[in-house]
């Protein structure tokens, strides 16, 4: 993960399911984004984020850049977590980076950077309120760590 930048942390535990293998057995590049994605909506929720809620009030969450790194993969039926940190948040985008990890060698199998924004209903980026609380974790925990 980044080196230096004060960040959120936040783990999910998952195992492959066989319906996720494809007609050759592996798992697809499209599954590991699935896993990613479905962490970045649990570590939101848990901060008190709902997409649901946002997308009602007309915002549109989505991802302008991921960038990542297959480094192995995994088979039917491994356990696995997915660790997440919020490496940056600024006005108008944020930065998650990403890992997967077979367990329980904890053998990394994907690295991931995944940059986005949250477009409002002038489609302008923006954060609604409810970032502000992430936010201000992201400013507490820097202040605690410097103490």
């Amino acid at each position: 993960m980044l080196q230096g930048i004060e960040t959120l942390h936040f783990t999910h535990k998952m195992k492959v399911r066989d319906y996720e293998l494809d007609r050759f057995g592996v798992i697809n590049n499209a599954v590991y984004q699935n896993y990613l994605e479905h962490t970045r909506h649990l570590f939101l929720e848990t901060n008190g984020v709902s997409l649901e809620t946002l997308i009602k009030c007309g915002y549109s969450p989505l991802i302008t850049k991921a960038e990542v790194e297959y480094c192995s993969s995994l088979q039917s039926r491994n356990d696995f977590v997915v660790n997440l940190q919020l490496t940056s948040l600024s006005k108008i985008k944020f930065i998650f980076t990403q890992e997967i990890l077979s367990l329980p060698r904890n053998t990394l199998i994907i690295s991931a950077k995944i940059t986005g924004t949250i477009l409002n209903s002038s489609k302008q980026p923006c954060f609604p309120d409810s970032f502000q609380k992430l936010r201000s974790i992201l400013t507490t925990d820097k202040k605690t760590r410097t103490k």
